[in-house]
């Protein structure tokens, strides 16, 4: 004995199968279309990805959780090139340096940051290489070894500065679901 779907249930669920694929996809689509970088850094913000953090003098240790610990400068704001940035934050997996987190405040700060990036990394071509809603704004670099995501609400005229070591990000991401328990 055969079952036949009527042809109105077979386009319907074809409909939400495309659907829930496009939805699944959407927050990777700033990623896909990342701007390569021009010269991989292969670290940032002074250190090479994975390579120990706890023998810099400049840093002290801020919080740690299991494998992940995290980092911030001991003294005055931190700077790239001539930007004075709110924070930052250098996280480590497995004594391994992962990940970089600053945050800022303010479109003059943002506009400023942006050229820096463009003329450390390349230069981004609307809409290649960024994405924008509204009043948020969002570019990536991406070369073998480094990701770079910067994203800035203006609304609210916040910014964060995200510089992730590729190959650490899983790391990254299985500390922190083996802490979410």
């Amino acid at each position: 004995m055969k079952f036949h779907l009527p042809a109105s249930t077979h386009h319907t669920n074809s409909l939400r199968i495309f659907l829930t694929t496009c939805v699944c996809l959407f927050p990777w689509a700033p990623a896909l279309s990342a701007t390569p970088i021009e010269q991989d850094p292969k670290g940032f913000y002074g250190s090479l990805w994975g390579h120990s953090l706890q023998d810099r003098s400049d840093l002290k240790e801020i919080d740690s959780l299991d494998s992940m610990h995290i980092y911030t400068i001991k003294l005055g704001p931190p700077l790239l090139g001539s930007i004075k940035l709110e924070s930052v934050k250098l996280y480590t997996v497995d004594g391994k340096y992962a990940r970089a987190l600053f945050h800022y405040q303010g479109e003059t700060i943002h506009k400023s940051l942006l050229q820096y990036l463009k003329n450390q990394f390349g230069k981004t071509d609307d809409p290649y290489g960024s994405m924008m809603r509204g009043l948020s704004q969002q570019y990536t670099w991406r070369g073998p070894d480094t990701e770079i995501t910067l994203t800035y609400h203006g609304f609210r005229e916040r910014g964060i500065l995200t510089v992730e070591g590729r190959i650490y990000t899983p790391l990254f991401l299985d500390a922190l679901s083996d802490s979410s328990h």
